[in-house]
């Protein structure tokens, strides 16, 4: 995790659409997005033998896992269809355990809030849904992973994990950091936060 006076970042593993072994890489982001929330929240919480990648052979299975079952599709994810999915996720695998509380909205402040707290945020762009189909936006339809914001003159920028890239060639760029003007974005924005809370024994 990395605080300044401008701004925070959380440390989170990507996780990559477009690596071997990922079916359905093109409308993967969704599931990706999921499943490094997921190893997130496994490692915080002590259960990453349940929800993260310890329980899988590698990133490529468990965003396979989170596709087949939790919402994929070959058009992609919706907001809401995000919302169920990692909801119901987390209740297959952490049964009574664990609660989920998910809250959708657009707004950087409740998204700074969340960061401020150590929790990521999914972040989804779509202009098709939101009619702005000529506007230039960071990306078209695709989610990525809210880790950090930066505070500058200009405005407050997200920080997020892109998800990984399919190149020209055939071959694929691994997830990265991008730093995205959120007001020239927001338009297109749709936000889901998440707070896993360990049910006491």
């Amino acid at each position: 995790m990395t605080i300044g006076r401008t701004g925070k970042k959380l440390d989170l593993e990507p996780y990559t659409q477009w690596a071997p072994g990922v079916r359905s890489s093109a409308s993967a982001c969704g599931p990706a997005t999921m499943a490094a929330i997921a190893e997130y929240w496994g490692r915080r919480l002590g259960l990453s033998s349940l929800i993260g990648r310890e329980r899988f052979r590698s990133k490529a299975e468990q965003i396979n896992h989170v596709y087949d079952r939790y919402g994929g599709k070959p058009w992609g994810m919706s907001a809401r269809g995000l919302v169920k999915g990692i909801g119901a996720y987390f209740r297959s695998a952490l049964g009574d355990t664990s609660t989920i509380q998910l809250r959708s909205f657009n707004d950087f402040a409740l998204y700074k809030a969340e960061i401020d707290a150590d929790r990521p945020v999914a972040v989804k762009f779509d202009k098709w849904l939101s009619l702005r189909w000529t506007g230039n936006y960071a990306f078209d339809y695709h989610w990525t992973v809210g880790i950090g914001y930066e505070l500058t003159e200009l405005g407050p920028r997200l920080i997020v994990q892109d998800n990984g890239a399919r190149r020209a060639d055939g071959g694929y760029t691994a997830s990265r950091e991008r730093l995205i003007d959120y007001t020239e974005n927001r338009a297109v924005i749709t936000m889901v936060s998440m707070k896993p809370v360990r049910k006491e024994t």
